[in-house]
């Protein structure tokens, strides 16, 4: 039996300017039965300073350092190795939660009996704020996650690739099953979602917002640089290929396919934050995994895609071979 009832994880690095607010919706999201995982990336600023004495002034908080920088994908995956409670779900150290965000979760996916539950969140762009909700119609119910693979476009739950939007039951769920990747340095998220939607048998949405999300505050974070890392989408991108394909779930393997073209057609219109020689690495690469794609996948996406999509695209689909 496990010894807490929700644990939170919470991986941080170079923090200090964002613990503050971290640490005290923390505090405040506290009820019996909670804790509150921190690890620190090896950094270089106060965080560690700041974590170790929010640890020993409150019982809830416990803290790790890591030896060397190892990101967040292995950072999260040293802490899966800590979690002794019934429910997980994580938090960035750049985010904070709402009133009663950590309970009201908890009551859902109790209530609704479900393998997961995934929620709304609030975008907070400097003084605006934003909701953005799951896309997911059917609000309070119990659904089975393979749905997702049917829904044309974009607005997939497959899509809303936020880990900390969701609250899931390791009861139904054997987390050993879901080690993030660690040699991807972005998009680590993505993998860990779909396996979620291949493998589980139930979820539910529920209308809750009340996760703060920072937007764009860290202009070091790896998701705002534009470096090679940027195109680890490509390789995250693969993997979910190949989990679909191994699942035997075509509609699977076709929505893997709209999201690769989705993903690289959202790069390549923001090519500019990329050297030349990434921009061409971009194509060639996008390109090759493309022809791992069976032509009548690739038609199925294509209509779906607007006249600018289209035209960014054809040069990766030229460059891959005619579809038909």
């Amino acid at each position: 039996m496990a010894s807490y009832l929700l644990d939170v994880l919470i991986p941080a690095y170079n923090a200090e300017r964002f613990l503050p607010t971290c640490l005290a919706s923390v505090r405040r999201a506290h009820r019996d039965g909670y804790r509150f995982l921190f690890i620190d990336d090896h950094s270089t600023d106060a965080t560690p300073e700041i974590l170790e004495a929010a640890a020993e002034e409150s019982p809830f908080i416990e803290f790790v350092r890591n030896e060397r920088n190892l990101g967040v994908a292995a950072s999260r995956n040293v802490l899966h190795g800590q979690v002794d409670a019934r429910y997980l779900t994580y938090l960035d150290v750049d985010d904070w939660y709402g009133e009663d965000h950590l309970e009201s979760m908890v009551g859902a996916i109790g209530d609704l009996e479900v393998d997961f539950v995934r929620t709304d969140h609030v975008i907070v762009d400097g003084p605006q704020r934003t909701i953005a909700r799951t896309p997911e119609t059917q609000r309070g119910i119990r659904l089975d996650p393979a749905n997702a693979f049917g829904v044309p476009g974009p607005r997939s739950p497959l899509n809303y690739l936020y880990i900390w939007a969701g609250i899931y039951d390791l009861e139904r769920m054997d987390l050993a099953d879901y080690a993030f990747h660690e040699h991807l340095r972005t998009a680590s998220d993505r993998p860990w979602i779909w396996k979620l939607y291949l493998d589980q048998r139930s979820t539910a949405a529920i209308d809750l917002s009340t996760y703060f999300y920072r937007k764009s505050t860290n202009a070091t974070a790896l998701t705002q640089r534009g470096d090679s890392a940027t195109l680890d989408f490509l390789v995250a991108s693969e993997i979910i290929l190949g989990m679909a394909t191994e699942a035997g779930n075509a509609r699977a393997v076709d929505k893997a396919v709209h999201s690769l073209l989705f993903l690289i057609d959202y790069h390549l219109e923001r090519a500019g934050r990329l050297t030349p020689a990434l921009r061409d690495e971009l194509v060639a690469r996008s390109s090759a995994l493309l022809t791992a794609c069976t032509d009548d996948s690739i038609a199925a996406s294509l209509p779906v895609f607007s006249k600018r999509s289209l035209a960014r695209l054809r040069p990766v689909l030229d460059a891959r071979g005619a579809v038909a």
